[in-house]
């Protein structure tokens, strides 16, 4: 970082009055920077914050203030390329250096459904991607600044860029206190154990084959639980995605397993994951169930409709795709999933949008088929999903993207947090067996929240 290198290279470049922003990009890779100390220094910006973390960490990426964004309350794959192509070429970019790897990128997604709603989720568009005003790649230690071409000082802007680092750098990052829980409850575990019972008896092998039905479970606290604390809980459990988004007075949190795609070039990577059983800690009992996941007739059959789903959706798009017939264990701190990695070489022109709308949403969070499923989830679910299972990722200017299905987790407001989890129903499901399946894959965000395991205090219906 040398302040007259480049202002140097700043006080060369014409700006272009046609243009909307000027983006500098800037290495910041001799500062101690991390996702804590900027969300410790940016404290005026909550509400308009995020952290996306890939669970291979490919992307490290936090975003402060939310410059431009668009957004839709319908999803448009069509309409939203064309605001993106748009704002991206709104955009005069300028490098400090030669050879800077980073790529400036959107962040955002869309809500699980178009499902209409007033409930908890209006902090949060149907769909919507922001431009941030800092983005900070804590991979390859690149800064992008972004600020409207009117708003530019050319005599002063690399100045205070340097000095808001430096802060940061500097920043101090106290131990939060943990929220003191008032109340811990299941939201109508009866009502949601007879709606399984419901759907077992309409599902069938034909027409109907699967459903994923949701519940929640909320949590109460005396104070409101800060972001900071969030944001240091979790990192608690690696080889998952990290999600915290926040938006107006809402904060969604993940911690998934899940990718949905990643797109590079014209190859896309994603997978097949459904089907699983419960990581406990013991190594006996965890080989068991690992042979029982391997040798389940329910999840393989489950996984099976799953892989063959997205395929298909691919297909379309692809003259080439590419799978294991059998599939392998993933494994995560609290759960084990059936698992089998999918990829394809897609055809010229096919944009990142237009996957979303094709594989979103997969079986493994919607069911089979998929707008039958869906319509079901939408008329008998109770509540909402918003951004639960939903897609949430970066998007470059051209189609390398990156997106997770935002499982394993949680919206947190004020003093609440209500967290979501879901499991996949076929004929023959048990409605106490799948209420057990979700209290496992409630664990990660309890485990977040330092919260109470045990399911049996505080239920009511």
């Amino acid at each position: 970082m040398n302040l007259e290198t480049d202002q140097t290279i700043l006080d060369e470049i014409r700006l272009d009055s046609e243009k909307s922003y000027l983006t500098l990009q800037l290495p910041f890779d001799e500062l101690d920077i991390d996702e804590k100390k900027i969300f410790s220094h940016f404290t005026d910006e909550l509400g308009s914050r995020y952290w996306f973390r890939s669970k291979d960490e490919r992307y490290n990426s936090v975003g402060i203030g939310y410059l431009e964004t668009i957004k839709r309350d319908k999803y448009s794959a069509e309409a939203l390329s064309i605001e993106k192509d748009r704002l991206y070429r709104s955009i005069q970019h300028i490098s400090a250096r030669e050879g800077m790897c980073s790529r400036l990128s959107l962040f955002g997604g869309t809500r699980f459904d178009d499902k209409d709603t007033t409930d908890e989720w209006n902090d949060y568009a149907m769909v919507e991607f922001h431009l941030p005003k800092w983005q900070f790649d804590l991979v390859n230690r690149e800064l992008f600044y972004s600020i409207r071409i009117s708003d530019v000082d050319i005599e002063s802007i690399l100045t205070d860029i340097h000095s808001e680092l430096k802060a940061i750098d500097s920043a101090e990052t106290p131990a939060p206190e943990k929220p003191e829980i008032n109340m811990e409850k299941d939201i109508f575990p009866s009502a949601w154990k007879q709606l399984v019972d419901q759907a077992v008896d309409v599902l069938n092998d034909e027409d109907f084959r699967k459903v994923v039905l949701a519940r929640q479970r909320l949590i109460t606290f005396k104070t409101p639980a800060e972001p900071l604390y969030l944001l240091k809980r979790l990192d608690d459990e690696e080889g998952t995605y990290t999600v915290y988004y926040e938006k107006n007075k809402s904060a969604f949190i993940s911690k998934s397993p899940e990718k949905l795609f990643h797109v590079k070039d014209d190859n896309l990577i994603t997978n097949a994951v459904a089907g699983s059983s419960e990581r406990t800690g013991d190594v006996t009992r965890d080989e068991e169930q690992v042979s029982f996941l391997m040798a389940d007739e329910k999840n393989r059959y489950e996984h099976e409709l799953v892989r063959e789903s997205i395929v298909s959706d691919l297909e379309p798009y692809s003259d080439e795709v590419k799978y294991s017939p059998d599939p392998n264990i993933m494994e995560n701190k609290y759960i084990y999933h059936l698992h089998t990695p999918i990829e394809a070489v897609l055809n010229e022109k096919t944009g990142v949008f237009e996957l979303l709308d094709a594989i979103h949403p997969t079986p493994a969070v919607g069911g089979l088929p998929k707008d039958k499923a869906r319509e079901y989830i939408m008329a008998e679910e109770y509540g909402t999903r918003g951004l639960y299972a939903a897609p949430i990722g970066l998007i470059h200017e051209d189609n390398e993207s990156e997106f997770v299905v935002a499982i394993r987790s949680m919206l947190v407001q004020a003093k609440s947090a209500t967290l979501f989890a879901g499991c996949g129903i076929v004929k023959g499901s048990s409605s106490e067996k799948e209420f057990e399946e979700t209290r496992v894959k409630f664990t990660p965000m309890l485990n977040v929240l330092e919260a109470n395991r045990d399911e049996s205090s505080g239920i009511t219906d």
